[in-house]
């Protein structure tokens, strides 16, 4: 009836938790790539679907204002057709970076909204910084000096920009709110492009 002798068994898993690790990586990774445009490296429209439907909860909770800008640039299939589908990657790639170094708060959003469209997200941001904001993006695009000189443009790449900031109630949506504000972009372009046009 007394322990003669003990047996253990000893396991190496060194390799499968090295394996799990590599495993959890590549998933985040593949997450971070399922939320990013591939062109610009900026957050994709899936990410800002997820980052306006959080925001907007939480703007509805604090009672602060929400601002979105919607950003186009102007005359850009003419700016392809003049230059080349290269030039115009690069073009893209250089006015997200203009809008990544205009909106950097970390929870400020800038996003590719699809094709040469651009979308920021500026959370507790009210209509006055949101203007400041606006006129710094038309600005330091237009600074860039990228040659555009395409049928109807002008000498150098602009945008028009749609501008609106929000008050969130019980009633209003947020989906609601971004077909207002795409729609005073297409209220600049109309207007003559180059422009901002905020909602009233």
């Amino acid at each position: 009836g007394e322990v003669d002798c003990l047996i253990g068994f000893m396991f190496d898993i060194s390799e499968r938790k090295r394996a799990e690790e590599e495993l959890l990586r590549l998933h985040r990774e593949l997450e971070q790539l399922s939320m990013t445009d591939g062109l610009t490296g900026i957050a994709n429209r899936r990410r800002f679907d997820q980052c306006l439907d959080t925001e907007w909860q939480a703007a509805r909770r604090s009672g602060l204002p929400l601002s979105l800008l919607v950003l186009d640039i102007d005359h850009f299939k003419q700016y392809n057709d003049a230059h080349g589908h290269v030039a115009g990657d690069d073009c893209l790639k250089r006015i997200a970076a203009v809008l990544a170094g205009v909106a950097r708060r970390p929870r400020d959003v800038v996003a590719r909204f699809g094709g040469e469209e651009f979308i920021v997200l500026l959370p507790e941001t009210d209509a006055a910084a949101a203007r400041g904001l606006a006129d710094a993006c038309v600005a330091q695009i237009a600074a860039l000096g990228i040659a555009h000189g395409g049928q109807g443009a002008g000498p150098v790449v602009t945008a028009s920009l749609g501008l609106g900031t929000a008050l969130v109630d019980a009633g209003a949506t947020a989906q609601d709110f971004l077909k207002a504000v795409d729609g005073r972009l297409y209220a600049a372009k109309r207007g003559g492009r180059n422009r901002i046009e905020p909602l009233l």
